[in-house]
C-alpha cells in the first residue's frame, strides 16, 4: 500500500499553530504534523478511494493500519485507528481472537504510549469491536487489567466507558465483570490508571450506583483523590461529600 502517499498528504495539510497546540496539550509526549481530527479523516477517506484500499486482502488492510499506528506522528496513529474503525471493523474484517494479541503488542512495544492515542484506540477500535463481537471479546479486553503496561491497563477499563451506563443490558454479568476489572486497576497508583477507572465507574454509576458505592467503600484506600473525584462526578453533591469523607477517614485509620 502507498502509505508514503498518505503520509505526504498529512504532512502537506498540517499547520504550525495546530502542531504547537497538540504538542503542548500532550506535553510533548509525541510529535504532531498539525492537523485536526476531521482533516485526518477526510484525507484518509480520500486516500482509501484513490488507492483502492478496500480491494486489498483484509490481512493487507490490517497490516497497513497497524503500520500507521507504529509511526511516531500523532496523526499517522489516528489514521491507522480510523482505518481499523471505519473500514475493517465496520466490515467485520477484525476478529478479536486473532487480532487482540496484535493490538496488545502495540501497547507493550510502546507504539501507544500516552493517554490521547490510548483513548482514541479504546473508543474507536476496542469499544466498537466489543459491541460487535460480544462478551468473550469484552472479557479478553478486561484481562488487560493485569498487564504491566500502564496504557494497556488503562484500556481494560476505558474501552467500556461508552457502554458502562447500560450495565447488564450490555450482556449478562457485565457490571460485575467491569467492577472486578476496576478492582485490579484501582490498585495501581498511576494517575492514568486512576483516571481510567474513575471515568468507567462514573458511567457505571448511572445504571448501578449502589454497586459502585460498595466498590468505593471496599477500595477507598486505593483511590487517589483525582480518581475518586472522576468516579463521583455524576453523584449528588451530598453523596459526593460523604464518600470523600469516608475515604479520608479510612486513610487516617490505616496509618
Amino acid at each position: 500500500m502507498a502509505i508514503a502517499q498518505l503520509q505526504a498528504q498529512l504532512a502537506q495539510a498540517g499547520d504550525s499553530k495546530t502542531q504547537a497546540w497538540w504538542e503542548s496539550y500532550l506535553k510533548h509526549s509525541l510529535p504532531f504534523r498539525g492537523l485536526k481530527l476531521p482533516q485526518v479523516r477526510a484525507i484518509v477517506h480520500s486516500w482509501v478511494k484513490t488507492t483502492n484500499f478496500s480491494s486489498q486482502l483484509p490481512s493487507q488492510q490490517f497490516d497497513t493500519a497497524v503500520t500507521l499506528i507504529r509511526e511516531p506522528w500523532g496523526e499517522d496513529k489516528l489514521a491507522g485507528i480510523l482505518l481499523l474503525q471505519e473500514f475493517l471493523i465496520k466490515h467485520r474484517l477484525v476478529n478479536w481472537e486473532s487480532d487482540l494479541p496484535k493490538f496488545a503488542t502495540l501497547f507493550d512495544e510502546g507504539d501507544i504510549k500516552e493517554w490521547n492515542t490510548c483513548d482514541w484506540f479504546c473508543v474507536k477500535v476496542l469499544n466498537p469491536l466489543i459491541k460487535q463481537q460480544g462478551k468473550s471479546c469484552a472479557a479478553a479486553v478486561m484481562q488487560w487489567c493485569k498487564a504491566e503496561n500502564l496504557w494497556r491497563k488503562r484500556a481494560s477499563v476505558v474501552s467500556f466507558v461508552n457502554i458502562a451506563k447500560h450495565g447488564d443490558r450490555n450482556f449478562p454479568n457485565f457490571t460485575q465483570m467491569l467492577l472486578n476489572t476496576c478492582g485490579v486497576v484501582v490498585q495501581s497508583p498511576e494517575r492514568f490508571a486512576q483516571t481510567g477507572i474513575g471515568w468507567a465507574l462514573r458511567e457505571l454509576s448511572l445504571s448501578d450506583r449502589n454497586l459502585v458505592i460498595d466498590f468505593i467503600k471496599t477500595n477507598s484506600t486505593y483511590f487517589s483523590s483525582e480518581g475518586l473525584r472522576y468516579t463521583l462526578e455524576k453523584f449528588p453533591p451530598d453523596l459526593q461529600q460523604q464518600l470523600k469523607k469516608y475515604r479520608q477517614e479510612k486513610l487516617k485509620s490505616s496509618k
